[in-house]
């Protein structure tokens, strides 16, 4: 048997048409185009929705710009002593920093003295009691985490 290029380009391509294998119905290109179409198309309520963040956003952005420029009107005097005094913005950030971590300190002093009263309070429990808390702080950690992702999985 003579076994030139041609040929054997011919053998291979009927060998391959010869296979079997499921095409797809002549109307799926057009329920896969319809489908992408449905989904792209925004829905009335969510259009709405995008506005009336967007305006919420917007107001609430307004009102932080006009607290924060009262603020600096009021405080004008001191705010321009404090920029053209040698080592005014340095001083401002180190008195910054030591309001922060006075904040950060009475936090925890509050958490610690909530856990603490926590522990007073459940002292006469049994110890069943603290692991039915837990339990029931994990689940209603790990529903919160998981209704993200079933929300995205129905497309909301």
């Amino acid at each position: 048997m003579d076994m030139d290029a041609s040929k054997t380009d011919k053998l291979i391509a009927a060998a391959i048409a010869a296979l079997p294998y499921r095409r797809p119905s002549p109307a799926f290109a057009a329920r896969v185009m319809a489908g992408i179409a449905e989904a792209g198309a925004p829905q009335p309520w969510n259009a709405r929705l995008l506005k009336a963040a967007e305006l919420t956003v917007t107001v609430w952005t307004a009102a932080l710009v006009i607290a924060a420029g009262r603020l600096v009107y009021a405080n004008l005097p001191e705010i321009a002593d404090l920029a053209l005094r040698p080592g005014g913005p340095a001083r401002a950030l180190n008195q910054l920093a030591a309001y922060a971590a006075l904040t950060f300190a009475k936090l925890a002093g509050a958490v610690s003295f909530g856990s603490d009263l926590l522990a007073a309070a459940g002292a006469g429990l049994p110890a069943w009691y603290e692991v039915a808390a837990a339990s029931l702080v994990c689940c209603a950690a790990i529903a919160a985490l998981s209704r993200k992702g079933r929300l995205a999985a129905r497309g909301v």
